[in-house]
């Protein structure tokens, strides 16, 4: 039986946003617990991988409890609501995938957007230590 492998997603560097890319990793063992358990979840690693893609807006100081982490957002044009649910994305919202330290995806989800910068969730400014690179394009 062969063992799922890590998945790769290259992206703006949050150290170096002007520099190569880089790449972050979603483990086998969170994808495959995604598979297995939340579907819906599991079908939006698709938006996930958009947003790291063609990130909006990338955002330093994540973590309360362990230091570091990056938040990527961006707007894809759809997602899954439920299983088999693929519908446009919400346009007062933002699509916020979450980055440890290590470069590891560890959470991501739909977030209501910054009335003042509907490229950003709301209340960013309290939630994150700073923005540290917004597209251009």
């Amino acid at each position: 039986m062969r063992t799922p492998s890590n998945y790769v997603c290259e992206t703006v560097d949050p150290e170096n946003p002007g520099g190569p890319k880089t790449g972050i990793v979603i483990l086998a063992d969170y994808y495959t617990r995604l598979y297995k358990y939340f579907p819906v979840q599991y079908e939006n690693l698709r938006a996930v991988r958009w947003v790291l893609t063609y990130p909006e807006r990338i955002f330093w100081g994540v973590r309360v409890y362990s230091e570091g982490g990056w938040c990527y957002v961006g707007r894809p044009d759809e997602w899954h609501v439920k299983q088999s649910v693929i519908a446009p994305f919400p346009k007062h919202f933002v699509f916020a995938v979450y980055v440890n330290p290590r470069r590891e995806l560890f959470e991501y989800g739909a977030e209501k957007a910054d009335p003042d910068d509907p490229l950003s969730p709301v209340d960013w400014q309290g939630r994150y230590g700073g923005l540290i690179w917004k597209s251009t394009s």
